[in-house]
């Protein structure tokens, strides 16, 4: 295939046998060409393939510049504690359909947390050692342990505005010995930080990360605590979108989409289930920030774990259209849900059981 479109680029022929008229040196084409042609792979794996040719290719496509890419897919390894003792952990590239399976030591035993890019937080089984993991190329960020009960670890990051990652750590604290009235307490940490930083009396479900700010939603309440990273103080609290029925059954995810924060709430009892989706309106100076409701997220496609997730435009991969929501339901099915038309398809997957999103990066 890529051969094809490379004859036609360079402006060879074949003739009816199917013998190149004459030949060509393929490690001798333009650096602007072979650059374009690697960021047109849909497939990380097709990437490396690319850069493995020769070395002229690996020039034209550096690891700090690889085609966009979707999330892969995680199975969960964890079902009835069969896996626990194996080192392979198996992913599922929604554009090109393959199953990569990776051997992969640094996850004996343990929790794979996301939604993650380039790195997924890996929580070992047994004590409480926690570390950012690349399963591709292997790397680990060491994180800090973390003495209080009550905590489940999230990743986030990184942030593609501001760069570098940051692990979140939310969960309660009694100080008081009386679990009747628990204290929420979140704790964010950065690599090179030295130690964790402790946030009192904030929201415990329901984050997202954006030009250093963290969002997160009380599943109690549902106010939305704005948490200024820089000074890890609240910031602003933002009130529940209007008509907000605590009593619905359903999870309420935030995620940074396009510049903007949406709120989700996808009500799985309703027929047929659909999200409601809303827009931080930040406020003009003199009104405060509130949650507008919204019917369209334009060229944006959204991959969600529950009260987690991750946004990609749609225009930079062939064949997948924007204004549509990629969930995981039951932890057992792949579901697409068009926002247009409110209907729900679910998709095919290899897995039986699936575990979060993760968007591979060879850096």
């Amino acid at each position: 295939m890529y051969c094809n479109r490379l004859m036609a680029i360079s402006g060879e022929q074949s003739g009816s046998d199917g013998i190149l008229s004459h030949e060509r040196n393929w490690s001798e084409l333009p650096e602007d060409i072979l650059h374009l042609l690697s960021k047109k792979l849909p497939d990380i794996s097709d990437f490396i393939r690319f850069r493995a040719v020769c070395k002229s290719w690996q020039l034209s496509a550096p690891v700090t510049d690889p085609p966009p890419q979707l999330p892969w897919l995680l199975e969960c390894r964890l079902e009835r504690h069969q896996d626990l003792e194996n080192a392979i952990i198996r992913f599922y590239c929604l554009s090109s359909g393959k199953v990569h399976t990776i051997t992969c030591p640094g996850s004996h035993r343990a929790w794979l947390h996301g939604p993650g890019c380039r790195y997924l937080l890996v929580y070992l089984l047994g004590n409480s050692e926690r570390y950012l993991l690349n399963p591709l190329t292997r790397d680990q960020i060491h994180v800090p342990f973390v003495n209080d009960l009550g905590f489940s670890p999230d990743y986030i990051g990184p942030n593609p505005i501001e760069g570098g990652d940051i692990v979140v750590i939310s969960g309660i604290k009694n100080y008081s010995g009386n679990w009747n009235t628990p204290t929420n307490l979140m704790a964010f940490w950065r690599p090179n930080d030295d130690d964790w930083a402790y946030v009192e009396g904030v929201g415990n479900s329901a984050n997202a990360f954006y030009m250093g700010q963290y969002f997160s939603n009380d599943r109690q309440t549902g106010i939305t605590h704005v948490i200024d990273i820089a000074t890890k103080k609240l910031a602003y609290q933002v009130a529940p979108p209007e008509g907000t029925n605590p009593s619905l059954k359903g999870y309420t995810v935030m995620v940074e989409s396009g510049g903007k924060i949406l709120r989700l709430f996808y009500n799985y009892e309703a027929k047929p289930c659909h999200f409601d989706i809303y827009s931080l309106y930040f406020g003009d100076g003199e009104s405060k920030p509130c949650w507008v409701k919204i019917i369209d997220i334009g060229n944006q496609m959204l991959f969600l774990q529950y009260n987690r997730g991750l946004a990609l435009c749609a225009s930079n991969f062939t064949g997948f259209k924007g204004n549509c929501i990629y969930f995981l339901k039951y932890n057992q099915y792949l579901c697409r849900y068009d926002i247009g038309d409110g209907t729900i398809e679910v998709l095919p997957c290899p897995f039986d059981s699936v575990g979060t999103w993760f968007v591979p990066s060879l850096v």
